[in-house]
């Protein structure tokens, strides 16, 4: 039986989050959501879209050494990383056809609107095995 997991976020994670993609806009920001193993989002750690240049106000990418970097970061924490975050300029925060391949199931993918520079909506997809 797979049963579907529960997260959380703090509230100073969730603002530095927020002030991360309002930041990042007109562009796509991303990083990682960093806690603990109830699924308590205790942190997040900013990354940079490695997308190419044209692509990166519609895709992000994190590279993979970036990554693992940030994971580094997270274990000397305590954390383990929980999901990842993305921003979606002058959109919905709706999770699109590229999002879901993406997908590692259950984790957490957080998606921000952020319209003229201004976090909106904001909602967490996850995948079942």
């Amino acid at each position: 039986m797979i049963s579907r997991r529960q997260f959380r976020i703090t509230p100073a994670a969730l603002e530095e989050m927020k002030n991360h993609l309002a930041a990042t806009y007109p562009l796509e920001g991303c990083g990682i959501l960093a806690g603990d193993e109830s699924g308590s989002i205790k942190e997040v750690f900013t990354a940079g879209n490695t997308s190419t240049e044209e692509r990166s106000a519609a895709y992000y990418e994190i590279d993979p050494l970036m990554l693992y970097e940030l994971e580094k970061k997270a274990e000397a924490k305590g954390y383990s990383i929980l999901g990842f975050y993305h921003s979606h300029p002058d959109c919905e925060a709706r999770i699109s056809t590229e999002d879901k391949q993406q997908m590692v199931p259950q984790m957490l993918y957080v998606i921000a609107s952020v319209q003229k520079g201004i976090v909106g909506e904001i909602i967490g997809y996850t995948k079942d095995l």
